[in-house]
């Protein structure tokens, strides 16, 4: 039986001075495509990938940019982020399975922060993405986004004394509570939260940011079009190395091919 491992990492900034501590991590997952976000130094992307031996494309956003490694033959690609205002970043690309069977990857990095006028921003972003692959829905085609939605799931227990000192003060600012609605709208679009379907009870607890304050998990893999049976396994890797490589932990999944 073959697998497919898909590997999402913010790494903070470009990763300058990070790369080989950034490769470890990554290597240690043995994925097959690697998206990264915040991937603004080309130098750490050009050492990643070498010490890999993955192949490399590049989405330039507006503030940051995008990157997706792999393994496998990448088929296609295209910028969104290079033809829309909104959102700021977000890479398409296909590749070609283990099987010869095409997957197309939706990477993406939403408009950050937890105030009530931050997640208004992160809907209106969501409705360009949905609108990119609302095709890709329409004709059942397998799809996955994946990266940093700098947003929470409605199904997740935040300890907000567990989050950073800013999105504290955010939460003040909101009257108490952090807002849903974005990652909900996914939802309602048919997509899975594939770290939550393969384990509910850590993805209600389980942060992914930040490193240092880990009461919030921003980053997911979502599936569509995927039968659940086909999602074998998912995780976050938070490690002492990816506690001190980035700010955000990575997520991972893996598929049957």
């Amino acid at each position: 039986m073959l697998f497919l491992r898909i590997f999402s990492y913010n790494i903070l900034d470009g990763g300058e001075g990070r790369a080989d501590p950034l490769a470890e991590v990554i290597e240690a997952q043995r994925a097959d495509v690697v998206a990264l976000i915040e991937a603004d130094n080309a130098d750490v992307l050009d050492r990643i990938s070498r010490r890999l031996h993955m192949d490399l494309i590049v989405g330039q956003g507006k503030r940051h940019a995008l990157a997706l490694l792999s393994r496998l033959p990448i088929v296609h690609s295209i910028n969104h982020a290079a033809l829309r205002s909104k959102p700021d970043c977000l890479l398409e690309a296909q590749v070609r399975g283990p099987s010869d069977q095409e997957l197309t990857l939706g990477v993406l990095h939403l408009h950050p922060h937890a105030r009530e006028q931050d997640e208004s921003i992160r809907e209106v972003e969501l409705d360009s993405v949905l609108e990119v692959f609302e095709p890709h829905r329409r004709q059942r085609k397998p799809h996955l986004l994946l990266g940093d939605f700098n947003a929470n799931s409605p199904t997740q227990i935040i300890e907000i004394e567990k989050c950073k000192p800013s999105t504290r003060e955010e939460w003040r600012q909101n009257g108490g509570h952090i807002p849903r609605r974005a990652i909900q709208k996914i939802l309602t679009a048919g997509y899975l939260d594939s770290y939550h379907t393969l384990k509910p009870d850590q993805a209600k607890s389980t942060g992914t940011f930040s490193t240092q304050f880990p009461g919030q998990r921003l980053d997911y893999i979502f599936t569509h079009s995927i039968q659940a049976f086909r999602l074998k396994e998912s995780w976050i890797e938070q490690d002492r190395l990816a506690k001190y490589a980035s700010d955000h932990f990575p997520i991972g999944l893996e598929i049957q091919a």
